[in-house]
């Protein structure tokens, strides 16, 4: 390897590493002291920790995502400790691997500078900030789609067949962490379609890059087990009954709210859907299709949460950098001698426009609210009673699992998840939720999310009642502690 490629790919590691420390240096407060972003921290960290003490995925763990995360996330936290800090470390590590293969995508097709500009918004974007510093699985997933598309664009540039293998092992990886980057496959192998190449070819680099997709995704499933519980990982997500209390069952309401979060964005976007058929730019082909599946997809789908956003984001800043590199274009022409003879700072400004980006994205990270939808609130008067019975604990029942994880103690594997999607599948139901009870007697009961629904079934509360002494509850009735009698 020579050494200028050596000093580059350095570059490359440093840049990652200064965008992690940049984030930690002005995010350290949340990321270190923020209880809980979402209800799906608790579910991810339990199952990474009970995964660590042996219990196995799905079998045992009632799991309704793929495994990657998970696994990662356990032996993460083996290394690193049991700590929030170090789990949400690992999500921003994934966030960072997004935003350097966005940028090198965009500066392969479009340039440096545009590809700049367009980070700078992904990075900007609504909830961006904060679902990089959050314990959930979907940046993780979009950061290797991402690693997936960027090789299957160095394919293009270099035709090396080993880039279409990775591609397509990549993208297996991002489906076995969340399945929501399925639709990139027809996208990937139109791309691969469209190369300027012999029809013969072009069937071998899409078969080569299947083989590598399905060998890997196989591979994994077959590891974990994941291809004989079926009904966890299918049957939850799509057996959801509308509940038009939630907004989020309102999917072209919602959807409305989340773009009009970046119209500013959107409307660069629109400029650069005008500029890539204007001017016939085929590599803007994939992010303008990418933005429609998604938009057809989020449509459809239902219920649509928050952290569905960056799949309209990432498209969103990549459209925008052909709308940039229009603007840009129109104001600095590529042939600009006799606009040099004209204004003798041009090359100045040229050199300096970067690092006035730069300092730019400092400032937006500064500013932007990390947490703007507000977080899971902390229990203080739980977490001592947690604290307080903790020696004498051996497994806690709750329905918001973060509270076991912090106390470092375990949930019994079958209520792990207590998802507002598992209850309204039906898949969890109260006489489910007796049995735990029954089978692992736990010395601890919080309930702080779904107390209502589990305090109307009269055989569980009774249960409770006869088993268990209430040691705390908040003025509502919504927030109780209990201890084994």
């Amino acid at each position: 390897m020579s050494m200028l490629r050596c000093k580059n790919i350095l570059l490359q590691l440093l840049s990652i590493v200064l965008f992690v420390g940049l984030v930690i240096l002005i995010r350290f407060q949340p990321i270190a002291q923020t209880f809980e972003f979402d209800y799906d921290e608790g579910f991810n960290l339990m199952k990474a920790f009970l995964y660590s003490q042996g219990f196995a995925l799905y079998t045992e763990i009632w799991n309704d995502q793929p495994p990657v995360f998970t696994i990662l996330l356990s032996h993460w936290l083996k290394i690193f400790g049991n700590s929030i800090f170090a789990a949400r470390l690992l999500t921003l590590l994934f966030s960072a691997l997004l935003i350097w293969c966005f940028y090198q995508i965009i500066r392969l097709t479009i340039g440096s500078l545009a590809a700049l500009v367009a980070t700078i918004l992904l990075f900007t974007s609504w909830l961006y900030i904060r679902l990089s510093i959050s314990v959930m699985i979907g940046i993780p997933s979009l950061a290797l789609a991402m690693l997936s598309i960027y090789f299957l664009y160095l394919y293009k540039i270099n035709y090396y067949s080993l880039y279409l293998v990775l591609s397509g092992g990549f993208l297996a990886l991002s489906l076995q962490t969340k399945l929501f980057t399925l639709f990139l496959i027809p996208l990937i192998l139109f791309e691969l379609l469209i190369l300027p190449s012999k029809y013969i070819d072009k069937l071998k680099n899409i078969a080569l890059w299947l083989t590598s997709l399905v060998f890997v995704y196989i591979l994994l499933g077959l590891q974990y087990q994941q291809f004989w519980n079926y009904e966890q990982l299918l049957v939850t997500h799509f057996n959801q009954p509308s509940d038009l209390r939630l907004e989020n069952f309102n999917n072209l309401k919602y959807l409305n709210y989340m773009i009009s979060q970046d119209y500013d964005y959107i409307f660069l976007a629109f400029i650069g859907i005008w500029a890539i058929f204007s001017k016939k730019q085929k590599n803007g082909i994939f992010p303008f299709a990418w933005l429609v599946t998604a938009t057809l997809i989020l449509l459809k789908h239902q219920p649509i949460w928050y952290h569905y956003y960056p799949l309209l984001a990432i498209p969103i800043c990549w459209l925008a950098a052909y709308g940039f590199d229009l603007f840009t274009d129109s104001v600095i022409p590529k042939n600009h001698s006799k606009f040099n003879s004209k204004f003798n700072f041009i090359n100045l400004k040229i050199l300096t426009i970067p690092y006035i980006f730069i300092l730019i994205l400092i400032y937006l990270i500064i500013i932007t609210p990390p947490n703007p939808r507000g977080t899971v609130p902390k229990n203080m008067e739980i977490v001592q009673m947690v604290l307080k019975y903790k020696n004498s604990t051996q497994w806690i029942f709750t329905d918001n699992p973060i509270y076991g994880f912090y106390a470092g103690l375990r949930v019994p594997p079958e209520i792990a998840v207590m998802s507002y999607k598992r209850l309204n599948s039906g898949d969890l139901t109260s006489t489910k939720m007796l049995a735990v009870l029954q089978d692992y007697r736990p010395e601890q009961i919080i309930l702080t999310r779904w107390t209502g629904q589990i305090k109307s079934d009269r055989n569980l509360m009774n249960y409770i009642k006869d088993n268990y002494s209430r040691t705390y509850s908040n003025h509502l009735e919504t927030e109780e502690h209990y201890v084994l009698k």
